[in-house]
């Protein structure tokens, strides 16, 4: 990443009055310092467990105050710890009436911990200013899918992005005896440093232009490492590795079918072996109203818009998105830009993850939202010209960030200690969350940039109407019913994966009476996929007695059912009358 890439949030940041970034909780110190500052580094300020579920609590209070029903939760699973992972259904209460809904989905590991802000202020917004589609559109929404992630990773100042399973990583027969330690004793997981020994193979050198960056050596420019690098820890079982077997566990964005990474370490045993993972597929399963999805987290598919002609080796599984779903992939990603103004965004490696599986296992439009990537600083770039001349771009560009917007806090200094095992080594380098996590401050700010994207998607809907059933008389008995079923809303009713999965019911179409007397046309009409705008028309030679009635019934997973009466008496023309176009 360069130097001198420029992130339109940072530069947001920088020009919003500090009373939009701050916490009504913030002492007045924090605040003065944060004038020149985005607060402290995360997880500071961010909140997990049962703070989470008192947030979520107050929220549906608050939507259901003057004698209003608009919100409740759910527990749709429980985490392996033993927490409660909810949802929030927000807008109509009576299940049984049935009306398009959407996804939102935040806090699936513990290193983005943003996400799970993302959909609380989605959430907020969507209560407060969009009162009229909540009376048509359904809202479902899991702000900490992976609390025991969180927790951990709050309570620790660590970032850790699998779940509390117990697993043994380095397979010696032990579990999670070797996680990361903190040598130093600063209360931080950095690394650790030092010239290889005889008999060791290095791998690093220290950057020339500046002795904080250790990289790679590049062999094919003739360098010879000099330096070993390891992450902040101790050799507890004697195997010759450091913090090789950590706490946990399963990443969840790695445990879903679609593209299933059985060989990785933190995939899991098998697809939706995690009681989290699960729990989100199954209620996934029994909402087939659900048309769109959100996913809040590492991932991103909107700002790094995937190519979907990208197919697996066997050329029928999509990498991504299916090629046929393209232009709508492609409208919803310019709707993104245009309504948060983002023009980059971080993404991580999208095999096993929850987005990919609702797109392509269940036919849902779902997009991954993640906003966050390298700020641009204050005097950024009067540190730029050192990063362009450093042989690691990426490296310089976060220091100049943390140097120039943080005062030098995202980067600890590396100090010389005495190692129990390696003996001298340097201690030191990025602190945990600096790169990979907004401060809360931040995080605040990333909401309100991705929360109309969020109003705006869900106004994407199918919308079916039936037209009245028009009944033309024959001869002898016969009649002849037309009928016209119309998609009004700016969504198909699934994508076209969906389609080819068949796992959104279809809209069924069912004449009622008795199926000899259909003498043209079928008594049941099944329509898997019916596009934005179109219409579908239908035709039906039927024998009926004198002055008798047609109901006919028109059953989808986003509608109630509709039903139709072609009645001779209201409907009766001169034989050969055509039906309306």
């Amino acid at each position: 990443m360069h130097a001198r890439l420029k992130f339109t949030l940072a530069t947001m940041l920088m020009t919003l009055p500090f009373s939009s970034l701050t916490r009504a909780d913030d002492p007045p110190a924090a605040q003065a310092a944060a004038t020149n500052a985005p607060g402290a580094l995360a997880p500071n300020g961010y909140s997990s467990g049962e703070t989470t579920h008192a947030r979520l609590t107050a929220f549906v209070q608050s939507a259901n105050s003057e004698g209003r029903s608009r919100a409740r939760i759910e527990r749709i699973a429980t985490s392996r710890r033993g927490t409660a992972i909810e949802v929030i259904v927000l807008g109509e209460q009576d299940s049984t009436k049935k009306q398009p809904a959407m996804l939102l989905v935040g806090g699936m590991d513990g290193v983005d911990l943003a996400s799970t802000e993302q959909v609380l202020a989605a959430l907020n917004t969507l209560q407060r200013d969009h009162a009229e589609l909540l009376k048509t559109m359904r809202i479902y929404a899991i702000a900490e899918a992976n609390p025991d992630a969180r927790a951990d990773a709050i309570n620790s100042h660590t970032p850790r992005a699998t779940n509390a399973r117990e697993v043994d990583d380095d397979r010696d027969g032990a579990i999670d005896e070797d996680a990361p330690r903190d040598i130093n004793g600063d209360g931080l997981i950095t690394s650790m440093r030092r010239v290889a020994p005889a008999g060791r193979s290095a791998t690093h050198v220290i950057d020339a232009s500046d002795a904080r960056i250790t990289r790679a050596a590049k062999k094919d420019k003739g360098e010879v490492a000099t330096h070993e690098l390891f992450v902040e820890g101790l050799d507890i079982d004697g195997d010759g590795l450091l913090s090789e077997d950590a706490l946990g566990g399963v990443a969840l964005d790695h445990n879903f079918a679609h593209r299933y990474p059985e060989f990785a370490i933190d995939a899991g045993p098998y697809q939706m072996s995690e009681p989290e993972a699960m729990g989100i597929a199954r209620f996934v399963r029994d909402h087939s109203d659900i048309v769109s999805a959100i996913v809040f987290g590492r991932h991103d598919t909107l700002v790094n818009f995937p190519d979907t002609k990208d197919t697996d080796s066997t050329s029928g599984t999509p990498m991504c998105y299916l090629a046929e779903d393209h232009d709508m992939y492609c409208a919803m990603a310019k709707l993104f830009k245009e309504s948060t103004k983002l023009e980059k965004s971080d993404s991580a490696d999208l095999a096993g993850s929850l987005v990919l599986w609702l797109a392509n296992h269940r036919g849902i439009a779902a997009v991954a939202v993640n906003g966050w990537t390298l700020p641009l600083a204050p005097n950024l770039e009067e540190g730029a010209s050192a990063a362009v001349e450093n042989d690691d771009a990426d490296e310089a560009a976060w220091l100049a960030v943390s140097d120039h917007l943080y005062g030098g806090a995202g980067f600890d200094p590396w100090t010389t200690e005495q190692h129990p095992k390696l003996g001298v080594v340097e201690v030191g380098g990025f602190l945990p969350f600096f790169k990979s996590c907004p401060t809360i401050a931040q995080a605040e700010t990333l909401a309100a940039a991705t929360t109309p994207f969020v109003a705006k998607l869900a106004e994407l809907t199918p919308r079916i109407t039936v037209s009245d059933a028009r009944l033309t008389p024959i001869s002898n008995g016969l009649v002849r019913i037309d009928l016209r079923i119309t998609n009004t809303g700016t969504l198909a009713t699934t994508t076209e994966m969906g389609r080819i999965t068949q796992m959104i019911p279809p809209i069924v179409l069912r004449l009622i009476g008795n199926p000899s007397d259909v003498l043209s046309g079928k008594a049941i009409e099944k329509i898997e996929r019916l596009e934005a705008g179109a219409s579908n028309e239908y035709s039906w030679t039927v024998r009926v007695q004198d002055g008798a009635s047609v109901d006919i019934t028109v059953i989808g997973p986003t509608f109630d059912t509709i039903t139709r009466t072609a009645t001779p008496a209201l409907n009766a023309t001169q034989p050969g009358t055509e039906a309306p176009r």
